[in-house]
Formats: C-alpha cells, structure tokens, sequence
C-alpha cells in the first residue's frame, strides 16, 4: 500500500477513527492489525517474514538482558541473524550475479590461453530472491534495539508492544528510523487527541503529497527521460536532469517521511525528523548532519562510533568515515555504482574534514570562515559536489555516469547538442510548483516575523483566521488537494527509497 494511493487515502482515516473511537486497552492491537493489514497489503507471504524477525529478536533481546557472561555472545548472534538476514533478501542476486560474471571472465581468459580446457556453454543460474520492502530499516532498527539492550536499556517485555515497534506503518517500509525508547514512552504513555496534532498531522499529509507527487513525480518525468537519452544531451539538459534528479529524491523522500509523520501525529505518536533544510548546508559534514538524519545518527552511533570514530589517529578517522560511508552506499542498494556513490561521499568527507583543520591552524581563514561570502561558497560547493554524486547514484552504469559528467563539463566536451530537455523542463508544471513551493516556504519562514514586527501585518491575522477558524482550513486543505490532483501526473510512482 502506496502512501500515494488512493487505497491509503481510504485506510488511514478509517483506522484514525476506530483507533480514537475504541477504549485505550485495544488501540495497540489496533495498530498492531492495522500495521500488519498495511504491510500485508503488497505480498502477504512477506509478513509471515516481519514476525519471524519480530520474535527472534523479541527473544534475543530478553536473552541478553538476562544474560551475564554470555551476553556478548548473544549480541553477536543476533547481529549476524539480522545482517544474515538482510543480505540474503539484499544481496543474494548481487552476488550471484558478481561471482557469475568473474567465472564468465575466467572462462574466457581461459579461452583465450587454453582453448581446448575452456567450457564452451555457461549455463547462467537463476537467482531470483524479491527483496522484502522496508527490510533495510526493520534491520536497522533490530540491530538499534539489541545492541542498546546490550549497552544497558531496559528490553521491551510485552510482545505485542515489540511488535508494534517493529510494524509501525507510517515509519514501517522507509522510516524514519526510530529508536525503540521513544517510541516505548509514547506507548506507555500515550495522548489524548489533541486539536495541534490533527492540524499538523494533516497539514504534513498535504505536504508530503504535494512533494512526492506534484513536485517529485513531476521531476522524476523529466529525469528519467534525461538518463535514459545520456548520449544525445545538451550541457543545459544534462544539467537539468542531475539537478533534478537531486531535487527529486528529496521531495520524494521528503514527501514519504512529512505523510509518515503526519500519519503517525493523527495517531499520537511522533516519529523522528528526517530533513532540517540540506541544501542549505555549507560543507558535507553539515549536510549530512541534515539529510536522512536517522540513517546518518544510525551510522555514526552504529557503525562510526564502534569503529574508534574521531578519538582514534587521523588516518584511522579517515578509515573510519570511508569505511562508514562505503557501508552506506551498500546499504541504499545492491549495486556497485551505489558503493562508488559511498566512497565518493566518504572521500568528501575525509577532504572537508581535512579542509576545516587546516583553516583552523590559520587566523586569516579562520576570520573568513565566519562570514557570508565563506558561507554562501561553502553551499555552492556541498551543492555541486551532490550533484556529481548524484549522477554515481541514478546512472545505471558507469557509462552513463561518464556521458552525464562529459556533457554537463565544457571542458570534456567541445560542442554542445540538443536542448530537448530544456524544452521539456519549460513545458512541465515543474516551474510554476517549485515557484509556489518556494513561495510558500517564504510565507513560512518569514511571514510570521514581519507579521509580529508589523511590517506585513495581513500575514499574522492570516494565520491566527486559519488556526481558529475550521471552515477556513478545510476549505485550504480542499484547495491544496484539488492543486495536488491537477498537477499529478498521469501514472502514479512508487517512492524511491521503497527500493533499500
């Protein structure tokens, strides 16, 4: 089941009022089914998979908790179960397909020095193992869940509030990634339903639609057609598509976690942000302290951290961000262009990491760094540094990687080609959305406070209508759903972390 769908647009409204309609003692189990129900909705096999991983770990985190002098034992256990787990549903084909072509190599290498010794038909295997949506993030968070049970946390007793955890919907197929005490203080304590939770809830829905599907699917169009006509781009189109594509996994990205967590407030519950402004970001390190910061916290307390992280020697964090970095990159997707996408963010890392030591051995920079001119370069370089990444993560092969980067560079290519995209690009209503978009956000982040300074006064009585007056926001949120609808495209898209 979509979060775009108009399935789900039927299921969460019906599930929010049986859940506030039945007594407290039955809304996890409510929740429980709901979740189940959501899950089960794509291939129903698979939730016979989410509660086998849910019981081993249910049992693995009692058994550490119980444990004295096995308990690392345990924890290790249960951490190759897991990545066991995730690689076989992961990874299998990847390999398969890897070992398959270095025995096709060998062979014809063979073939070449020994003809008479090399085998003359290679029968490909078959391995066709469906990867499980949302198998990445349960992993993450039965890894999060043993591993703190390890360090000292206090397990889950009841079952069927682990289950909950670990089925969750709105945070279920592509989080965010929650950690399990949060959301066990929500569970033990749950909310009445309090008018600012419908309102935001519903307000990060409408959001979060508009962004996957107005702003998102829109751009995914223009895109996908840029990748897949790498080799007849003009410099301007090539750029237009790697741009896009980085503006479109963040709406699309985006727009899931804003319906997830409105989803989640129409409930009474709070899952984690997973955005806080990215391109705004003025080096790497800030970037990735905005982007997917549950992954990125994950990382860092899961991975980085027990690998030394930075109190260990400056070649041992260097190894340690790579290494972290390269990990990421596998873990978005089996595929080798997505661990280059790893270590070409591990090495930036490693350069912007070197770059703020060596301005801090001087004065002079260090005086510069603190104003606009440094900051503003500082985005315009994180900028274009994601946009080169971005072309290792959407090209399928490195081919395509080098045709984008060959045509968007004037100094790798010396004449230009069509402009198909650009005209394209024109004719979309991708333009006149992120100029309403940007609009909006401008209203958002400095409205309030011209409006308290006096200065655009309309604004602040705005918005003190629309917060006391329920006619004016269900008449606002009929108009962004009727905008929503007029500049969805005609095919509806999957989101495109369901794919990790």
């Amino acid at each position: 089941m979509l979060f775009n769908s108009f399935t789900y647009l039927v299921f969460l409204p019906i599930v929010v009022a049986i859940y506030w309609a039945v007594p407290a003692r039955f809304r996890t189990w409510l929740l429980l089914v709901a979740s189940y129900l959501f899950y089960m909705n794509w291939i129903p096999s698979y939730g016979l998979l989410i509660i086998f991983l849910t019981l081993i770990n249910y049992g693995l985190g009692l058994a550490i908790a119980k444990a004295n002098e096995r308990k690392r034992l345990i924890l290790i256990i249960g951490l190759c179960f897991n990545l066991g787990a995730l690689c076989f549903f992961k990874y299998a084909n990847f390999v398969a397909e890897n070992i398959w072509a270095a025995i096709c190599a060998s062979n014809q290498f063979l073939h070449t020095l020994m003809p008479n010794m090399a085998v003359s038909n290679l029968d490909k295997p078959v391995v066709n193992i469906l990867l499980p949506l949302g198998i990445s993030f349960f992993t993450f968070e039965f890894i999060h869940y043993i591993v703190d049970v390890y360090k000292g946390s206090t397990p889950i007793y009841n079952l069927k509030n682990f289950a909950l955890f670990a089925a969750f919907f709105p945070s279920q197929i592509a989080g965010p990634i929650k950690r399990y005490q949060d959301f066990m203080r929500q569970l033990e304590h749950p909310l009445s339903l309090r008018q600012a939770d419908f309102k935001g809830g519903i307000f990060l829905i409408l959001q979060g639609l508009y962004k996957k599907i107005v702003l998102g699917d829109n751009l995914g169009l223009i895109v996908n057609y840029g990748f897949n006509h790498a080799a007849t781009l003009g410099r301007l189109d090539a750029w237009i598509a790697v741009v896009g594509f980085t503006f479109q996994i963040f709406f699309d990205f985006a727009g899931y976690t804003d319906i997830g967590r409105g989803s989640a407030m129409l409930l009474g519950y709070k899952v984690p942000e997973n955005f806080n402004w990215p391109f705004l970001a003025s080096n790497l390190t800030e970037f990735w302290r905005r982007w997917h910061m549950s992954l990125s916290t994950w990382l860092r307390d899961y991975l980085f951290f027990p690998l030394g992280g930075s109190r260990v020697s400056p070649w041992a964090v260097r190894r340690n961000l790579m290494i972290t970095m390269i990990l990421g990159g596998l873990w978005h997707g089996a595929a080798w262009h997505y661990v280059l996408w790893g270590a070409f963010h591990g090495l930036g890392l490693v350069i912007s990491k070197d770059w703020h030591d060596f301005v801090s051995k001087f004065s002079m920079l260090s005086r510069w760094r603190v104003t606009k001119i440094w900051h503003c370069s500082g985005i315009a370089f994180t900028l274009i540094f994601l946009f080169i990444a971005g072309t290792l993560f959407r090209a399928d092969t490195l081919n395509n990687v080098w045709l984008m980067l060959s045509t968007m560079l004037p100094w790798l290519t010396l004449s230009d080609r069509s402009h198909e995209l650009v005209q394209m690009f024109w004719q979309s209503t991708v333009p006149i959305s992120i100029l309403a978009y940007c609009l909006f956000l401008s209203l958002r982040l400095v409205g309030p406070a011209l409006g308290q300074s006096g200065q655009l006064i309309v604004i602040d009585k705005f918005a003190q209508l629309w917060a006391s007056s329920a006619p004016l926001r269900y008449v606002t949120y009929a108009f962004i759903g009727l905008l929503i609808l007029g500049f969805a495209p005609s095919k509806m898209s999957p989101f495109i972390y369901f794919q990790f």
